[in-house]
């Protein structure tokens, strides 16, 4: 499967087919082992062969970028818990065994997904700046009670830390999939967006995420404006030091000659 989906019926069909297939005991006749090798035989090597590439490819968490994130984690209806990471990364490289265990626990979970977004990678650059990605590794996670760029995620990186968190966070939370889960004005709400049609929907995500694009664009000015400020500001406050401590070394000086001068006696 490609673009970080995967398809657990499929892969559990695959791996059966394959693992019967490599253990199943070859009885060949002995004209057919030398100088030829049967059929059996050589489709027995290749399934121990395939069966490796499959297993493997599957493990650990689901690679994402901006091309797939959207339908893996805001639209799909799971939790998902998301490790936002750059390949040079030290402390990303030394959780990657948890992470990618935690990942084979829930690899064929129908409420979590578990993922990786490499920031690096010239596809998601812009997803995790509009995420809030500062440092390696960024963890968050996305349940129907987070904002759409996730809540972080502050706990343990061990395997025993993030598995256990998961399992108490990481459950069905309120959205079109659990009413039951909702209350009387998430569920009015729901219900309100239900009647709209999907090209509604489109429109007003897409109006959604314009504003958050402003918002953005504003605090880069803010931030652009603010840099200036405080460049004005050490600079100004670096020239009156200097003169203050100028001012004071003279009163200090000041000071110290009237104490040594001879007191004047009236004759």
């Amino acid at each position: 499967p490609t673009g970080g989906h995967r398809n657990p019926r499929y892969v559990e069909s695959t791996r059966g087919f394959l693992f019967r297939l490599a253990t199943t005991k070859v009885t060949t006749p002995r004209t057919f082992l030398f100088p030829h090798v049967s059929l059996l035989m050589k489709l027995h090597f290749v399934a121990i062969s395939l069966a490796g590439l499959v297993l493997g490819a599957q493990a650990g968490a689901v690679d994402l970028t901006a091309n797939t994130f959207d339908s893996e984690v805001l639209e799909s209806g799971k939790a998902a818990f998301v490790k936002f990471f750059a390949p040079w990364c030290g402390h990303c490289k030394s959780m990657a065994g948890a992470w990618d265990k935690l990942g084979d626990e829930y690899a064929s979970s129908n409420t979590v997904v578990i993922a990786d977004v490499d920031c690096t990678n010239e596809l998601s650059k812009e997803l995790c700046q509009k995420i809030g990605v500062r440092g390696y590794p960024t963890i968050k996670y996305f349940t129907g009670e987070t904002a759409a760029t996730g809540d972080a995620y502050i706990g343990g990186r061990d395997y025993d830390a993030l598995s256990a968190w998961a399992k108490e966070n990481l459950g069905p939370s309120c959205g079109p999939e659990n009413m039951d889960l909702c209350d009387h004005m998430q569920k009015a709400a729901i219900e309100a967006k239900q009647k709209l049609s999907g090209t509604q929907l489109d429109a007003e995500i897409e109006a959604v995420e314009a504003e958050i694009k402003d918002a953005d664009a504003t605090l880069k000015v803010l931030q652009s404006t603010y840099e200036e400020g405080k460049k004005t500001r050490d600079a100004t406050v670096a020239a009156k030091n200097a003169y203050i401590t100028l001012l004071r070394s003279v009163k200090r000086a000041k000071a110290s000659d009237a104490e040594t001068e001879p007191t004047k006696t009236e004759l």
